[in-house]
């Protein structure tokens, strides 16, 4: 994702340099929270926590972030960039994202952040790329939700027929992920059979459906919901919005 005319200008705000707590060298990772959210004006800031367990001191780290409400609902749009964070040292810097003047409601909703990584570089190392960052990422705490937008659920499938489709949807884990080579989002559901006719309708096995009739789809029960609103409409069909080799579709199933 990238920051969109909301984004607002990063702010900077001086590291934190303290003695590493007891046991911060136990887990290595990235470990990155939110620790807090303040209004100013028309900006929202939220204080971005970065502990670097590590093998070497973080020279640059940036990622595009997505503010959601409770619901899910895009609240805001920023950039999280982080210069020199050293290894072991707690370093927190403060990154905003624009709302309406004087909305502080705007700013208390936010519940979870997506964060895409889209650089990363390690001391002597250079460029490591975002995959590394993204395995070696940990979110451990503060006070609202962490996720990556690659990261995708380890857990079983379950699967879902849609007899108005013809085409059988499944949750996205990670083993449908690494089958399908997909990446770039948590938020979808896989085709996983899709038979004669519905094929000839532009679906294949494979393809991520993220939103339909522009609802998101994040599980199977908001597929069922939004496919029964759209017979109450009568309606013969849905328009889909998919991911298929890292680009994105509408297609009409």
């Amino acid at each position: 994702m990238s920051a969109g005319p909301a984004a607002a200008s990063v702010l900077l705000a001086a590291a934190v340099v303290a003695a590493p707590p007891a046991g911060e060298t136990a887990d290595p990772g990235l470990v990155i929270s939110i620790v807090g959210s303040s209004l100013s004006g028309d900006s929202c800031h939220l204080s971005f926590q970065v502990r670097n367990r590590l093998f070497a001191d973080l020279s640059r780290f940036v990622a595009d972030f997505t503010a959601r409400s409770a619901s899910g609902v895009e609240i805001g749009r920023g950039v999280f960039a982080a210069g020199r964070v050293r290894r072991l040292q707690p370093f927190q810097r403060v990154a905003s994202f624009a709302v309406p003047a004087g909305d502080s409601a705007a700013c208390r909703a936010v519940a979870s952040v997506e964060l895409d990584v889209q650089s990363c570089v390690l001391d002597g190392t250079g460029d490591v790329g975002v995959a590394y960052c993204e395995n070696a990422f940990r979110s451990e705490g503060g006070d609202i939700r962490l996720e990556l937008a690659g990261q995708v659920p380890d857990g079983p499938a379950e699967e879902l027929l849609i007899e108005g489709l013809g085409i059988t949807f499944s949750n996205l884990t990670r083993a449908l992920a690494a089958a399908h080579g997909i990446r770039g989002t948590a938020k979808g559901l896989v085709v996983v059979a899709i038979p004669q006719p519905a094929a000839a309708r532009g679906l294949r096995e494979g393809d991520l459906v993220v939103e339909v009739d522009q609802e998101r789809v994040p599980t199977l029960s908001d597929l069922v919901r939004q496919v029964s609103a759209a017979r109450d409409r009568g309606q013969k069909s849905v328009l889909c919005m998919i991911v298929r080799d890292g680009e994105r579709y509408w297609l009409v199933a």
